[in-house]
């Protein structure tokens, strides 16, 4: 089902139910504001994976959802919003975040550690129910959780599971595969580059060998999956990057496939420091006192 289309510069974007975009535009597209972005809602979490590029803990801190709201404003419906965290739940006032980006149009969805599931069950599928976001990525740490997920995979088709290079076996996807098929479900995949950066700097010097190892597996053996029916994958750009993933594809499958370099169409923003960046992992972070959301944009889409 068709949820909105927008204009965006000289481009006409189109956005369904099911997570579906299409872009439309003559010559070259050239944005004025970010298609979708990464939104940190608070750095508080007490899942300890010492992975983590956000060096999210329990101790982290809240963002102050009345400036990152003002931040938005002037976005058109149908503009993207990856909430994350830290434990975005934790933060106590997500259900007035949401309600607030649903009034004004904007599709929020939302990552969330698999270690959370069973603690926010009901929450989630209230979320779910009220429309207040329409895709919830599952961060993947154990096949113990899986079977928390059911409430929710039985109400919604638009769970995809998040798994790392260098840190998830590529044999997982099989697992999350068939684990899908009992309940006649669409497996979605969300392969992720490993991220050098915030704790999994320090994780990555401690454990480098293993890393390393795990990556070589996903570049060997994961385009065995690619033909696997009910399975659908998607690739962050570090992990397009770091898979090398372009040797599967003729240059013509390629343009249709990749979605366009960090800043092109997309941001992040860290709202509990107030600051913008290309993506979760660029230390060139600008305040925002110092720039508002558009020009943010327009300096970054351009370079």
């Amino acid at each position: 089902m068709l949820l909105y289309i927008y204009i965006n510069g000289n481009t006409k974007v189109s956005i369904f139910d099911d997570g579906t975009k299409i872009r439309e535009f003559d010559s070259i597209p050239i944005p004025i504001h970010p298609e979708s972005m990464d939104v940190k809602i608070t750095n508080k979490c007490d899942g300890n994976c010492s992975w983590c590029h956000e060096k999210s803990s329990i101790h982290g801190e809240h963002a102050d959802i009345n400036s990152l709201l003002e931040i938005l404003k002037g976005l058109p419906a149908g503009v993207e919003i990856a909430c994350g965290g830290g434990n975005i739940l934790s933060h106590p006032d997500i259900i007035y975040f949401l309600s607030s980006l649903k009034k004004q149009g904007l599709i929020a969805n939302m990552t969330i550690n698999q270690k959370h599931i069973k603690s926010f069950n009901d929450k989630i599928c209230q979320f779910i129910n009220q429309k207040l976001i329409y895709g919830i990525g599952i961060s993947y740490s154990d096949s113990k959780y899986l079977q928390d997920i059911i409430p929710i995979l039985s109400i919604t088709n638009n769970i995809v599971f998040h798994v790392i290079t260098g840190l998830n076996s590529v044999e997982i996807i099989k697992e999350l595969n068939d684990f899908c098929k009992q309940y006649n479900k669409t497996c979605k995949v969300l392969i992720l580059g490993y991220k050098d950066y915030g704790f999994g700097k320090n994780y990555f010097l401690n454990n480098k060998n293993a890393i390393e190892d795990n990556k070589i597996r996903w570049y060997r053996y994961l385009a065995k999956y690619f033909e696997e029916k009910d399975l659908v994958l998607s690739f962050d750009n570090l992990a397009i990057e770091q898979l090398n993933l372009k040797r599967f594809f003729t240059d013509k499958g390629w343009n249709k496939f990749f979605m366009g370099e960090e800043g092109k169409f997309s941001m992040y923003i860290d709202a509990v420091k107030q600051e913008f960046a290309i993506s979760s992992t660029n230390s060139n972070r600008v305040s925002f006192k110092d720039i508002d959301l558009f020009g943010f944009f327009k300096r970054i889409s351009t370079i």
